[in-house]
């Protein structure tokens, strides 16, 4: 069975190409996160340890080999469900992950950052909050791909509700996330760490995780940027593919 966890903005409508791609079709489970969908209030987790324990919830009958794979947000999540309750799975790919930061100047710097962020939602409303996300450097390789992909892409943004986005900024920002760095290093699930080669920053954390533990390896797509899940969606279903026959070895 497949768990996959969608990246902020995103939703399980993310995974399509994926789950066609593998034909898992009724064998994936695709939750939207907290502060996402326009239900999120019915569901939505008050910190970002109770969103690892809300998920972990839903693996109670989940049958093998279970399967795990997160981007951003979603892996950033995913990594908590790994170092929370590792027995649960059997493989993992993480895409674009970041583990943690592991300084308080760092955590109270992005908390700001997080903070105007959830203004600018509540102030001046969602397309001009998706407005300025999508002109992130970190998102510069898409500009490049097909408009009607990137305006799928947009048109799944927009249907979100503005303080549900707040929400999960205030609830899941990377400044809310332990630092699972030393967690990590202790991990024996089999743990892949997909990245784009324009994506230098996430890359280098990869191979330095890597670098600390047997058990993970650090994987590059190349000519693509952070978002690998929307922009090389056939090399996140092999690298899926791969972890399956590992897991079943």
């Amino acid at each position: 069975m497949w768990t996959l966890l969608h990246g902020f903005t995103g939703s399980p409508e993310s995974y399509t190409r994926i789950v066609r791609h593998l034909g898992i079709e009724g064998r994936a489970l695709i939750p939207s996160l907290t502060g996402h969908g326009d239900d999120w209030r019915s569901r939505a987790a008050g910190s970002f340890e109770g969103e690892v324990t809300r998920l972990l919830a839903l693996h109670s009958e989940v049958e093998r080999p279970r399967l795990l794979c997160g981007y951003s947000l979603g892996a950033r999540v995913a990594l908590g469900l790994l170092c929370r309750a590792p027995e649960l799975f059997d493989a993992a790919l993480l895409i674009g992950l970041h583990p943690g930061l592991d300084s308080p100047t760092a955590r109270e710097e992005r908390r700001a950052l997080d903070a105007r962020r959830a203004r600018l939602l509540r102030e001046r409303g969602l397309a001009a909050f998706i407005t300025e996300w999508e002109a992130l450097p970190l998102f510069a390789s898409q500009r490049g791909l097909p408009t009607d992909l990137l305006d799928e892409q947009r048109g799944h943004r927009l249907a979100h509700d503005p303080e549900g986005l707040a929400r999960s900024l205030e609830v899941l920002g990377l400044a809310e996330m332990p630092d699972y760095r030393l967690a990590m290093a202790s991990l024996k699930v089999p743990i892949t760490l997909l990245t784009g080669s324009l994506d230098p920053k996430f890359s280098k954390m990869a191979n330095e995780l890597a670098g600390q533990n047997v058990h993970i390896r650090a994987q590059r797509v190349d000519g693509v940027g952070h978002n690998v899940l929307l922009e090389a969606p056939s090399n996140v279903a092999t690298a899926l593919a791969a972890m399956a026959e590992l897991a079943q070895r």
